[in-house]
Protein backbone atom coordinates (compact mmCIF):
# COMPACT_ATOMS: atom_id res chain seq x y z
CA UNK A 1 0.00 0.00 0.00
CA UNK A 2 1.31 3.45 -0.94
CA UNK A 3 1.46 6.18 1.69
CA UNK A 4 0.37 9.59 0.43
CA UNK A 5 1.00 12.69 2.51
CA UNK A 6 -1.73 15.22 1.70
CA UNK A 7 -0.88 18.72 2.92
CA UNK A 8 -4.24 20.44 2.63
CA UNK A 9 -6.39 22.48 5.02
CA UNK A 10 -9.71 21.69 3.33
CA UNK A 11 -11.51 18.61 4.61
CA UNK A 12 -13.65 18.57 1.47
CA UNK A 13 -10.55 18.35 -0.72
CA UNK A 14 -9.17 15.62 1.53
CA UNK A 15 -12.35 13.55 1.09
CA UNK A 16 -12.20 14.01 -2.69
CA UNK A 17 -8.58 12.82 -2.80
CA UNK A 18 -9.35 9.77 -0.64
CA UNK A 19 -12.26 8.78 -2.87
CA UNK A 20 -10.22 9.35 -6.03
CA UNK A 21 -7.34 7.13 -4.88
CA UNK A 22 -9.41 4.36 -3.31
CA UNK A 23 -7.93 1.07 -2.05
CA UNK A 24 -4.19 0.66 -2.28
CA UNK A 25 -3.47 4.12 -0.91
CA UNK A 26 -3.17 5.30 2.68
CA UNK A 27 -3.71 9.06 2.89
CA UNK A 28 -1.97 10.88 5.76
CA UNK A 29 -3.65 14.25 6.20
CA UNK A 30 -1.83 17.35 7.43
CA UNK A 31 -3.82 20.59 7.68
CA UNK A 32 -0.75 22.82 8.00
CA UNK A 33 3.02 22.85 7.60
CA UNK A 34 3.70 22.02 11.24
CA UNK A 35 1.67 18.81 11.00
CA UNK A 36 3.19 18.08 7.59
CA UNK A 37 6.72 18.12 9.01
CA UNK A 38 5.60 15.94 11.91
CA UNK A 39 3.99 13.43 9.52
CA UNK A 40 6.92 13.18 7.16
CA UNK A 41 9.40 12.68 10.00
CA UNK A 42 7.32 9.90 11.54
CA UNK A 43 6.26 8.07 8.37
CA UNK A 44 7.86 6.70 5.23
CA UNK A 45 5.85 8.53 2.56
CA UNK A 46 5.82 7.50 -1.09
CA UNK A 47 4.52 10.77 -2.49
CA UNK A 48 3.40 14.21 -1.29
CA UNK A 49 0.34 16.14 -2.51
CA UNK A 50 0.93 19.74 -1.55
CA UNK A 51 -1.35 22.76 -1.47
CA UNK A 52 0.21 26.19 -1.88
CA UNK A 53 -1.90 28.31 0.46
CA UNK A 54 -1.80 26.95 4.03
CA UNK A 55 -2.66 28.48 7.44
CA UNK A 56 0.94 28.71 8.63
CA UNK A 57 2.83 29.30 5.40
CA UNK A 58 2.97 28.33 1.76
CA UNK A 59 3.70 25.05 0.02
CA UNK A 60 6.58 26.49 -1.95
CA UNK A 61 8.52 27.17 1.25
CA UNK A 62 7.74 23.68 2.55
CA UNK A 63 8.98 22.14 -0.69
CA UNK A 64 12.19 24.18 -0.58
CA UNK A 65 12.87 22.93 2.94
CA UNK A 66 12.32 19.33 1.83
CA UNK A 67 14.89 19.75 -0.92
CA UNK A 68 17.48 20.73 1.68
CA UNK A 69 16.81 17.62 3.76
CA UNK A 70 18.65 14.53 2.46
CA UNK A 71 16.06 12.25 4.12
CA UNK A 72 13.14 13.56 2.09
CA UNK A 73 14.43 15.40 -0.97
CA UNK A 74 13.85 12.47 -3.33
CA UNK A 75 10.17 11.96 -2.45
CA UNK A 76 7.96 12.89 -5.44
CA UNK A 77 5.96 16.08 -4.84
CA UNK A 78 2.84 17.11 -6.73
CA UNK A 79 1.32 20.53 -6.13
CA UNK A 80 -2.46 20.24 -5.80
CA UNK A 81 -3.83 23.74 -5.52
CA UNK A 82 -6.42 26.25 -6.69
CA UNK A 83 -3.65 28.66 -7.68
CA UNK A 84 -3.71 28.48 -11.46
CA UNK A 85 -1.53 31.46 -12.35
CA UNK A 86 1.30 30.88 -14.80
CA UNK A 87 3.79 32.38 -12.36
CA UNK A 88 2.73 29.87 -9.67
CA UNK A 89 3.10 26.94 -12.05
CA UNK A 90 6.47 28.17 -13.25
CA UNK A 91 7.67 28.55 -9.65
CA UNK A 92 6.47 25.07 -8.74
CA UNK A 93 8.20 23.39 -11.66
CA UNK A 94 11.34 25.52 -11.30
CA UNK A 95 11.67 24.28 -7.72
CA UNK A 96 11.58 20.73 -9.04
CA UNK A 97 7.97 19.61 -8.51
CA UNK A 98 7.03 16.38 -10.30
CA UNK A 99 3.63 17.75 -11.32
CA UNK A 100 1.24 20.67 -10.79
CA UNK A 101 -2.48 19.93 -10.71
CA UNK A 102 -5.07 22.68 -10.46
CA UNK A 103 -8.32 22.31 -8.49
CA UNK A 104 -10.99 21.34 -9.22
CA UNK A 105 -9.54 18.12 -10.58
CA UNK A 106 -10.89 15.03 -12.27
CA UNK A 107 -10.55 12.08 -9.83
CA UNK A 108 -9.50 9.58 -12.49
CA UNK A 109 -6.89 11.97 -13.87
CA UNK A 110 -5.50 12.68 -10.39
CA UNK A 111 -5.09 8.98 -9.67
CA UNK A 112 -3.50 8.31 -13.05
CA UNK A 113 -0.96 11.11 -12.65
CA UNK A 114 -0.08 10.00 -9.13
CA UNK A 115 0.37 6.38 -10.25
CA UNK A 116 2.58 7.50 -13.13
CA UNK A 117 4.84 9.48 -10.79
CA UNK A 118 5.03 6.60 -8.31
CA UNK A 119 5.93 4.14 -11.05
CA UNK A 120 8.69 6.41 -12.33
CA UNK A 121 10.00 7.03 -8.81
CA UNK A 122 10.20 3.34 -7.88
CA UNK A 123 11.79 2.50 -11.23
CA UNK A 124 14.49 5.08 -10.56
CA UNK A 125 15.00 3.71 -7.06
CA UNK A 126 15.31 0.19 -8.42
CA UNK A 127 17.79 1.22 -11.10
CA UNK A 128 19.85 3.05 -8.49
CA UNK A 129 20.37 -0.27 -6.73
CA UNK A 130 21.92 -1.93 -9.79
CA UNK A 131 25.64 -1.46 -10.27
CA UNK A 132 27.12 -2.12 -13.71
CA UNK A 133 30.86 -2.59 -14.03
CA UNK A 134 32.02 -3.74 -17.44
CA UNK A 135 30.44 -7.13 -18.05
CA UNK A 136 29.39 -7.47 -14.40
CA UNK A 137 25.99 -6.38 -13.10
CA UNK A 138 25.41 -6.32 -9.33
CA UNK A 139 21.88 -6.11 -7.96
CA UNK A 140 22.32 -4.72 -4.45
CA UNK A 141 18.68 -5.26 -3.46
CA UNK A 142 18.53 -8.89 -4.54
CA UNK A 143 22.13 -9.60 -3.42
CA UNK A 144 22.87 -11.24 -6.77
CA UNK A 145 25.50 -10.69 -9.43
CA UNK A 146 25.34 -11.42 -13.14
CA UNK A 147 27.73 -11.72 -16.05
CA UNK A 148 26.35 -9.84 -19.06
CA UNK A 149 28.05 -10.70 -22.33
CA UNK A 150 27.09 -11.69 -25.88
CA UNK A 151 23.51 -10.55 -25.21
CA UNK A 152 23.24 -13.08 -22.38
CA UNK A 153 22.76 -12.48 -18.67
CA UNK A 154 24.07 -15.29 -16.47
CA UNK A 155 23.59 -15.49 -12.71
CA UNK A 156 27.02 -16.01 -11.14
CA UNK A 157 25.50 -17.94 -8.21
CA UNK A 158 27.77 -16.26 -5.69
CA UNK A 159 27.90 -17.20 -2.04
CA UNK A 160 27.13 -14.38 0.45
CA UNK A 161 30.85 -13.89 1.14
CA UNK A 162 31.73 -13.86 -2.55
CA UNK A 163 29.00 -11.29 -3.15
CA UNK A 164 30.35 -9.07 -0.38
CA UNK A 165 33.87 -9.34 -1.76
CA UNK A 166 32.82 -8.51 -5.30
CA UNK A 167 30.63 -5.59 -4.20
CA UNK A 168 33.35 -4.11 -2.01
CA UNK A 169 35.97 -4.30 -4.74
CA UNK A 170 33.67 -3.18 -7.57
CA UNK A 171 32.46 -0.11 -5.69
CA UNK A 172 36.05 1.08 -5.21
CA UNK A 173 37.54 1.06 -8.70
CA UNK A 174 41.33 0.75 -8.77
CA UNK A 175 41.63 0.92 -4.98
CA UNK A 176 44.01 -1.71 -3.61
CA UNK A 177 42.72 -3.55 -0.54
CA UNK A 178 45.18 -5.46 1.62
CA UNK A 179 44.12 -8.90 2.82
CA UNK A 180 43.74 -7.50 6.33
CA UNK A 181 41.38 -4.78 5.05
CA UNK A 182 39.28 -7.33 3.17
CA UNK A 183 39.08 -9.52 6.27
CA UNK A 184 37.95 -6.54 8.36
CA UNK A 185 35.30 -5.34 5.90
CA UNK A 186 33.88 -8.70 4.83
CA UNK A 187 34.39 -10.99 7.80
CA UNK A 188 34.56 -8.42 10.60
CA UNK A 189 37.14 -7.96 13.31
CA UNK A 190 36.08 -10.63 15.80
CA UNK A 191 37.54 -13.70 14.14
CA UNK A 192 40.76 -15.68 13.63
CA UNK A 193 41.68 -16.30 10.00
CA UNK A 194 44.67 -16.78 7.74
CA UNK A 195 45.31 -14.65 4.71
CA UNK A 196 44.90 -17.84 2.70
CA UNK A 197 41.15 -17.54 3.40
CA UNK A 198 41.01 -14.40 1.25
CA UNK A 199 43.03 -16.03 -1.52
CA UNK A 200 40.71 -19.04 -1.55
CA UNK A 201 37.56 -16.92 -1.87
CA UNK A 202 39.12 -14.65 -4.49
CA UNK A 203 40.12 -17.72 -6.49
CA UNK A 204 36.56 -19.10 -6.32
CA UNK A 205 35.11 -15.71 -7.28
CA UNK A 206 37.43 -15.29 -10.27
CA UNK A 207 36.65 -18.82 -11.40
CA UNK A 208 32.93 -17.95 -11.53
CA UNK A 209 33.70 -14.75 -13.44
CA UNK A 210 35.31 -16.79 -16.21
CA UNK A 211 36.55 -14.54 -18.99
CA UNK A 212 35.94 -11.48 -16.82
CA UNK A 213 38.14 -12.76 -13.98
CA UNK A 214 40.80 -10.22 -14.92
CA UNK A 215 38.67 -7.44 -13.39
CA UNK A 216 39.92 -8.65 -10.02
CA UNK A 217 43.66 -8.20 -9.97
CA UNK A 218 46.27 -9.43 -7.51
CA UNK A 219 48.82 -6.75 -6.64
CA UNK A 220 52.05 -8.42 -5.54
CA UNK A 221 52.85 -7.74 -1.92
CA UNK A 222 49.79 -5.52 -1.48
CA UNK A 223 46.46 -7.30 -1.98
CA UNK A 224 43.66 -7.03 -4.55
CA UNK A 225 41.90 -4.41 -6.59
CA UNK A 226 39.03 -4.19 -9.10
CA UNK A 227 39.84 -2.56 -12.43
CA UNK A 228 38.00 -2.43 -15.74
CA UNK A 229 41.38 -2.67 -17.45
CA UNK A 230 41.47 -6.45 -17.58
CA UNK A 231 44.87 -8.07 -17.09
CA UNK A 232 46.00 -11.63 -16.51
CA UNK A 233 46.74 -11.87 -12.81
CA UNK A 234 47.94 -14.53 -10.41
CA UNK A 235 46.82 -15.17 -6.88
CA UNK A 236 49.43 -15.00 -4.18
CA UNK A 237 50.16 -18.29 -2.47
CA UNK A 238 51.61 -16.76 0.69
CA UNK A 239 50.01 -17.77 3.97
CA UNK A 240 50.33 -15.65 7.09
CA UNK A 241 48.54 -16.48 10.35
CA UNK A 242 46.60 -13.51 11.52
CA UNK A 243 45.42 -13.25 15.12
CA UNK A 244 42.46 -10.98 15.30
CA UNK A 245 41.50 -9.18 18.47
Amino acid sequence: MYKVLLVEDSEESKDLVCRALGPGFEVLWAINLEKAFKNINENQCDIILLDVGLPDGDGFRFFSQLLNDHRHKKIPVIFLTAKDGVSDKVLGFSLGADDYIVKPFQPAELKARIEMRLKKYHLQQSEAQVLSKGEIEINLNAQRAFLVADKKKVDLQLTPLEFKLLTLLATHDDQVFSRNQLLDKVWGTETYLTDRCIDTHIYALRKKLGGSAGYIQAIYGEGYRFSLDIVTGTISKSIRLRKRP
